[in-house]
Formats: C-alpha cells, structure tokens, sequence
C-alpha cells in the first residue's frame, strides 16, 4: 500500500494507570520534522509507548507507512528508529559491543555511520556505557538509532541531557537526515527552541488531548504576542486572548486571531516563540 504518510493515528484511546490519551488523531506527512510538545505529565511519552504497543491501546487504529503492526511488525520496526528519554541498552556492556550485537537485526545498520558518528560525538567504543555521563548515554542512543538507517526516527526528549554544543549538532544532523524527503522524524521534546529551529510541524497535546497540530510557521505567523498597559485594559480586552498575565507593568498575552488587535488600543505586538505559544496555550511545567 503507497502512502504519503510515515505514521496515521485514529481515534487512539489508552488507559495507563490514572492517565488516559482521548481520541488521539495524527498523521505525519513523509520528509517532515513534527515536534510534540506539552508541558511533563501531558501524555507525550504515554502517546509514544503506546503507538509502538510498548502499552496497551484500547481503541483505535496506528499505521505506519500504510500497515498496522498486527502482521507486519518485523517489517514495521526494521524502518523505526526509536529513542527514548531514558537509556535501553545495559550499561554493563561496552558501546561496541552493543553495536555488534544489536546491527545484524537491521537490516539496513551502517557500521561506517555508526563509527563517524561515535567520533563526531568523541566517544569512545571500547568503554562500557556505565563510564559514559547522561549526555553521552543519550548521544549513544541516538547514534545506535540513526546507524539504523530509519525511514521514521522517533525521539523522546533526545536533547534533555545534552550540553548547548551538543545539542547543536544533534539538530544539525536531523536536519541533515530530513533532506531525504522519504525520512520522517517525530520528536517529543520541552527545549522548545529546538523546534524553532528545525520542526516544520508542530503537535500540541495537553492531558492526554491533541490540542492542535499546525505547521509551525503558519503558527508562528497567525499568533502575537501583546503587551498592554493597566489603564488601557478592560474586561473585554481580556476575553480577545488565549492566555494573559499580569504584572506590575501591566499585561501581556497571546492573541491567536491577529483581526482582533484592532480592538487593543496601544497594544504593544511583538513575533511570539513556540514556548511563548505553548505557555499561554497550556503551559510547559
């Protein structure tokens, strides 16, 4: 079956402890970055496990590229590339050791890759992964993922524990990797400054709701971000924003229909960022 889309979630419903996901619907076009975004509790990791049957669904329908996994899982998982905000491998073992274990169950594993991206990275393949810090436990995983040659690469929090410069060059890559317009990558993360640089989509989900999803420059273009003085603000002012704060200087919030500032007398507008959008839109705690 030909698709344009890498992943198709419809009407996803879960149940993991006391948290559900309710009716989640998503598509991911192929050669996109989307960013999933929502403040710690929200549902992102839930959604993930749950889609690669990691957790349990309790209806609805997950394709990837066109097939479910019901049947098609060893084809499925061969074009995945997964990372997770945690380390998966034992750190008992050395990084090479790993690697030539885990390579000859992909099929499309590139040991090459996986040597210059463990220089680029400057780690060391012959130390066990216990004597790596937290920020080169995740370079490895994300190496280990992208060796993997994936047609959609999925990451949880990828850039949690990375230091500035690091994290620099894991987006590079990506962006790299999205050149190809067949690859697709999928990536959950609360730096939201790394989706302003990178994400051509992006997926808000709050309390196990998608809130919107929305390519990220028509986002960025159809929010602003307004700032108001004391004596020029109403109580009907105040109904035109999707969230407001208040501080000694007056307010400041976010429009979302740029046809109402008309109605803000010497409103004070600047671009908004994608944390500013998803702070006044449900807040990154």
């Amino acid at each position: 079956m030909m698709t344009d889309y890498a992943l198709e979630v419809k009407n996803l419903y879960s149940n993991a402890g006391n948290f559900s996901l309710i009716d989640v619907n998503l598509s991911l076009e192929k050669g996109t970055i989307t960013g999933f975004i929502g403040k710690n509790g929200s549902g992102k990791t839930t959604f993930i496990k749950t889609i690669l049957d990691l957790l349990p669904k309790s209806k609805g329908k997950v394709l990837f590229f066109g097939k479910t996994m019901d049947n098609n899982e060893a084809e499925i998982k061969s074009r995945l590339g997964v990372v997770f905000d945690s380390l998966i491998y034992s750190q008992a073992l050395k990084a090479k050791t790993i690697m030539n274990t885990l390579a000859p169950f992909y099929s499309n594993f590139d040991q090459t890759y996986f040597n210059k991206l463990m220089n680029k990275f400057e780690l060391d393949p012959d130390k066990k992964l216990k004597h790596y810090s937290k920020g080169m436990q995740m370079k490895f995983s994300i190496i280990m993922a992208l060796s993997q040659k994936p047609d959609l690469l999925i990451l949880d929090e990828p850039t949690a524990g990375l230091d500035p410069v690091a994290r620099a060059e894991v987006l590079d890559l990506l962006y790299d990797i999205i050149q190809d317009e067949e690859k697709t990558i999928f990536f959950s993360t609360h730096i939201t400054s790394d989706l302003d640089k990178i994400a051509d989509y992006i997926t808000f989900i709050d309390n196990g709701k998608i809130l919107f999803t929305q390519p990220k420059d028509e986002m960025l273009e159809s929010h602003a971000l307004v700032h108001v003085d004391k004596k020029d603000m109403t109580d009907e002012i105040k109904t035109l924003f999707v969230g407001l704060k208040e501080s000694s200087f007056g307010y400041e919030g976010l429009i979302s229909d740029k046809s109402k500032l008309s109605l803000i007398p010497n409103a004070k507008i600047t671009k908004p960022s994608v944390e500013d959008i998803m702070i006044y839109r449900g807040g990154l705690k």
